[in-house]
């Protein structure tokens, strides 16, 4: 198979991954970890190291995430999303910063990666994001709004077309995402049973 037959595989799963995140279905993890197959190969051949390890990252998180999951479902049956404490806010913007820094700083000296900056900095994101979401916690969308801006502007530059029209979605999707989250957090807090 060539890079494109790959890329516009991956993008299909990615297509598939979003629309049960969006429904904060426990299958996006399964979906996660095809994806994550796919998304290393593509981005270890076009030299994003980075995020060619974010996504080795994703396949150990969506295992991390089925098991949290199931775990949240057997003692909170109904939802279990919920907002991002505040004491976790500055821990993880200080770990933000100081994983962009330090993953700039080994691409620059040690890669030959196109895109140092947008890489470490939406790697560290990312990082951040899958924690996130691992909990389910609101706030991950908005970690992913950025992070999917960046990959969809970055791959469009690296000629990824299929990708960043994948990204592209996400954006979107991440936002909607957000909408839909909060109702759901709102219809649980009221004890409404949560939207289909």
């Amino acid at each position: 198979m060539t890079i494109s037959t790959i890329e516009i595989l991956g993008a299909a799963i990615g297509l598939v991954y979003v629309i049960l995140e969006y429904r904060a279905s426990w299958w996006l993890w399964i979906a996660g970890i095809v994806m994550s197959l796919f998304y290393i190969y593509i981005f270890a051949k076009v030299n994003c190291y980075a995020w060619a390890l974010t996504y080795l990252y994703y396949l150990g998180a969506n295992i991390y995430g089925i098991i949290v999951w199931k775990r949240n479902s057997d003692e909170n049956p109904n939802l279990g999303i919920a907002h991002l404490p505040k004491k976790y806010y500055q821990i993880l913007l200080i770990i933000t910063l100081l994983s962009t820094l330090i993953l700039f700083f080994i691409l620059k000296r040690y890669t030959d990666t196109l895109i140092p900056v947008s890489e470490a900095f939406s790697t560290a994101l990312s990082i951040v994001g899958m924690w996130l979401l691992a909990k389910k916690y609101l706030q991950h969308w908005y970690v992913w709004m950025v992070v999917n801006a960046i990959y969809a502007i970055a791959n469009l530059w690296l000629g990824l077309y299929f990708s960043a029209l994948l990204f592209a979605v996400y954006f979107v999707v991440s936002i909607m995402g957000l909408v839909r989250w909060r109702k759901l957090i709102s219809h649980h807090t009221k004890g409404i049973t949560p939207l289909a």
